[in-house]
């Protein structure tokens, strides 16, 4: 039913109709099934270790991507009571990230080199409690990133809840998804499918296109050093059959072997392969043909298939190529990259949104009760900027404070010339006392 203008009150359905994932349709558990696309993940992870074109599409986007996670903040500066003695919540939890096995830079480059290749990836959070410092306290030990191949998203009615990781000594377990680190691309058809849209997959095709082009230009430029020796023998004449010293090998019936001359000329031509010499017949005409491989179609067409698996995980090729001085580009290549940190900023949004909500705010409850429940605090970095376009964007904020085409008490402004400049932001207090302090020093100048 739907409700019309004329209706005093509208009808609306609270339920929600259409479950997340349609296979995950029942109340009982069930586990998704693959994914239905042509290629394996053991066909993409063979291609990602052997493909170099592949692999460094991949860490140009990751190493950029852990650059951009930054480090944890906290607005409230104020000490607290911990096992390792009074800090803020900002060091505290630090203090973990900094504690644990490996690294946090370690565990979000594996989880997004997985996330953009596979189309997704997940890391179990592992917790421990410390008991040897001033007090009890949970903290963070390890974020163990998982193996693709071993594990499986599982749920009811359209909601996944956990993943089935199937371990070679324990057998089958269910780990909660409120204790994962889960990251995936999303599609464009099933925006809410865990598994992601994997980018190998659409480089996949490309990959075994340039794998035959590399073959058919070996061969080309083998023909290109011998050349191809082209022979004419009379077809329906037969030749004896030699030994290695030269006499006829026969039949056990004692007649005399014999072959098709062609056949006989052209194996004895195989010879010239290995650099030795070889003999035929004078009725038999040999001509030797140069080599010509075609060096410039090879080199377009594996140039053209590079291009398109750089493009298929979103990195434009100008960051590696184009970028001579004197032909009018030489400055592609830092816009390029600003288009690719953009397309990064993305899946570091999702990460940072994944380590404060399963990272942090347990660490938080567990040590701090509910106190800090609405102020998770937050990850930032600075963001990437050619030198050149912050140079021109000091420039023009300057002119429009100094003009008034933006007010010089914004602080907006203020804070983002001085993040240009490479200072720190000013707070509010900071800024409305420098604002007075200004004003005093004028109202001095001004009576003297």
């Amino acid at each position: 039913m739907v409700a019309t203008s004329n209706n005093s009150v509208s009808l609306l359905n609270l339920a929600q109709l259409a479950p997340s994932l349609d296979e995950l349709y029942t109340q009982f558990i069930q586990e998704l099934p693959e994914s239905g696309e042509k290629h394996s993940l053991n066909d993409l992870i063979k291609m990602l270790k052997v493909c170099p074109i592949n692999r460094v599409a991949i860490e140009i986007k990751a190493l950029r991507a852990i650059t951009a996670l930054g480090n944890y903040h906290h607005p409230d500066k104020n000490p607290y009571s911990t096992g390792s003695g009074y800090k803020t919540v900002e060091e505290w939890v630090r203090g973990n990230f900094e504690s644990m096995r490996g690294s946090l830079a370690s565990a979000a480059g594996k989880l997004i080199r997985q996330a953009y290749a596979l189309g997704f990836c997940c890391a179990e959070i592992v917790w421990e409690k410390k008991v040897d410092g001033i007090k009890p306290e949970w903290r963070l030990r390890d974020i163990v990133v998982l193996n693709p191949t071993r594990f499986t998203f599982a749920g009811k009615l359209g909601r996944v809840d956990r993943i089935i990781y199937k371990s070679s000594l324990e057998g089958e377990f269910a780990i909660p998804y409120s204790k994962l680190v889960h990251l995936y691309c999303p599609k464009i058809e099933e925006p809410s499918d865990p598994r992601g849209d994997a980018q190998a997959s659409r480089a996949y095709p490309f990959y075994k296109a340039r794998q035959v082009f590399f073959h058919q230009w070996t061969v080309a430029g083998q023909r290109q050093a011998t050349g191809l020796l082209l022979i004419q023998a009379p077809s329906n004449d037969s030749v004896v059959i030699l030994d290695s010293k030269g006499q006829p090998i026969k039949n056990p019936d004692g007649t005399v072997k014999t072959t098709n001359a062609v056949y006989a000329a052209v194996k004895a031509a195989k010879e010239v392969e290995s650099g030795s010499i070889f003999g035929t017949d004078l009725k038999n005409k040999v001509t030797s043909i140069p080599g010509n491989a075609g060096e410039n179609f090879f080199n377009v067409a594996l140039q053209h298939y590079q291009k398109m698996i750089f493009y298929c995980y979103g990195v434009p090729s100008t960051i590696f190529d184009d970028t001579q001085s004197g032909i009018g580009n030489a400055g592609i290549n830092a816009g390029h990259r600003l288009i690719l940190d953009n397309q990064i900023e993305a899946m570091i949004d999702h990460l940072r949104d994944e380590l404060l909500e399963k990272v942090v705010r347990p660490l938080l409850v567990a040590n701090f009760g509910r106190k800090f429940e609405q102020n998770l605090g937050e990850f930032k970095s600075e963001k990437f900027i050619d030198p050149g376009m912050a140079a021109a964007r000091v420039s023009n904020l300057t002119m429009a404070l100094s003009t008034g085409t933006l007010d010089a008490n914004d602080l907006e402004a203020v804070n983002r010339l001085r993040e240009d400049l490479g200072l720190s932001p000013f707070t509010r207090q900071q800024f409305d006392t420098q604002q007075l302090a200004k004003l005093l020093a004028q109202q001095e100048y001004a009576e003297a």
